[in-house]
């Protein structure tokens, strides 16, 4: 069975660590010798699986049924039983409500930072009338109105804005036709690709994950192969030819003895060594473009998690009948002692979504009633089980009803019963579940429902 389901902020940032690291043992690789975008596309697959809080859940029945292939399932079973372990152990230190506060101080102090750069650049004096560098911003005929500014306080140049961009330059710049010429081309690209929007990106995600430090490294990286591909696209404009690369790198090498400022909210040309070196050896191989292929193949893997059902019966206690068990692994009927025993926790206001239901009701004839949850946590650790109490159930002729529980929108449990039941339902930490309780007669239908969720 496949399906998706909401993975939690802590389990895509631990399971992204996978990403990241396969994107640090072949960046420099890729960056030589294959496709300029090399490094971006796997880069983006991180940001992507950061952001969607999805992921395709892939239920498997034993892994013995698949021979050979059982050898290739099984790390990928382990691992993701080892990160759940994990997020519920550091679940209380790191649950949504800590890890939404921390984030919250991060974006307030990033706001504070990108103020107080408006400030210090509203020392900027606008050039106009040059020719040099109107033939160059026309030549990218943007519908964007783009601004140069020149600024000395500021050691290198620099671009910021979306929507109205504005280059900063240094007066050493303007004064070297040769360094104008590629500092404006280079900043175009920027502004062309709106390089500005993945930055901001890349520091939201490094807000929401601060507690991941392979992810701070891969701000960093991403920021250098975001350099690196405008480097690229510089050559491929003015033409790829050995002059022309070396006369960028010579350009590139007079703003090294340039002071940077550690400015992280806007696109900053700071030419390194290492980008020197690529731009001189950069050659598109087969090596290169098979290395990249095989990096994405690997990281698309993050996106699903394989679960294997296991085969435990049905233990049936109490009066039930017509049964339709689905996934007879999850759910299971329990005695009242076994009820006794299990800790279900008093869920707080602020945990509107967890199940923490207990309800009168009465149905009438052929009827129906719905309790809606998800087994997400704010204060805690996201809980993987639940329970099914109906009791004090009576009905003029007999009691006849059906118990139907639904996972994601898919029937997981149907059975039909005449008289009290209880469940306990091995539940999945980020999934919604639905469960139904079904007048079977044309009697009216009374009992009380207790549904309470909790941590196996």
């Amino acid at each position: 069975m496949v399906e998706f389901v909401i993975v939690s902020t802590l389990e895509r940032s631990i399971k992204s660590t996978f990403i990241i690291m396969l994107v640090l043992l072949t960046r420099k690789t890729l960056n030589v010798k294959s496709i300029k975008w090399a490094d971006i596309i796997l880069w983006s697959i991180l940001f992507i699986y950061l952001l969607f809080p999805f992921s395709i859940l892939i239920q498997i029945e034993g892994l013995e049924k698949y021979v050979i292939l059982q050898y290739l399932l099984k790390p990928f079973v382990l691992i993701s039983i080892y990160i759940k372990m994990f997020v519920q152990e550091v679940g209380y230190i790191l649950s949504n409500l800590n890890q939404l506060m921390v984030t919250s101080i991060l974006l307030i102090y990033t706001g504070v930072q990108v103020t107080k750069r408006n400030k210090a650049l509203r020392n900027s004096v606008r050039i106009e009338l040059d020719s040099r560098i109107e033939e160059l911003v026309n030549s990218f005929r943007l519908k964007r109105r783009v601004q140069i500014y020149i600024n000395d306080s500021i050691k290198v140049p620099i671009t910021y804005g979306v929507i109205c961009p504005k280059i900063i330059i240094q007066s050493q710049v303007l004064e070297d036709n040769s360094l104008l010429k590629y500092v404006i081309i280079h900043e175009m690209i920027h502004i062309k690709k709106f390089d500005i929007v993945l930055t901001h990106i890349k520091n939201l995600i490094a807000c929401l994950h601060w507690y991941n430090p392979f992810i701070l490294v891969a701000s960093r990286y991403m920021e250098d192969d975001l350099e690196l591909l405008c480097d690229k696209l510089v050559i491929q404009r003015v033409g790829d030819t050995i002059k022309n690369r070396k006369e960028y790198c010579l350009s590139m090498l007079r703003l090294v003895e340039l002071k940077e400022i550690q400015e992280k909210s806007v696109l900053k040309l700071h030419p390194t060594k290492e980008r020197m070196i690529i731009m001189k050896k950069w050659k598109r191989g087969l090596s290169g473009i098979c290395t990249l292929i095989l990096m994405i193949a690997l990281s698309m893997t993050v996106f699903a998690d394989i679960g294997v059902n296991e085969n435990n019966p049905v233990i049936e206690k109490g009066d039930f009948f017509q049964e339709e068990v689905l996934e007879d692994d999850m759910v299971r009927a329990i005695t009242e002692e076994e009820y006794e025993q299990l800790t279900l926790e008093e869920i707080p206001p602020i945990e509107l979504n967890s199940a923490n239901i207990d309800d009168n009701a009465t149905l009438e004839g052929l009827a129906h009633k719905s309790y809606k949850f998800n087994m997400a946590s704010w204060t805690q650790p996201n809980h993987n089980g639940f329970t099914v109490k109906i009791s004090n159930a009576s009905s003029y002729g007999g009691v006849m009803y059906n118990i139907i529980i639904n996972q994601n929108g898919n029937t997981i449990y149907n059975r039909a019963c005449y008289g009290d039941a209880t469940l306990t339902v091995n539940a999945q930490n980020n999934s919604r579940y639905e469960v139904v309780i079904l007048n079977a007669s044309t009697n009216s239908l009374k009992y009380r429902a207790k549904i309470n969720s909790y941590m196996r």
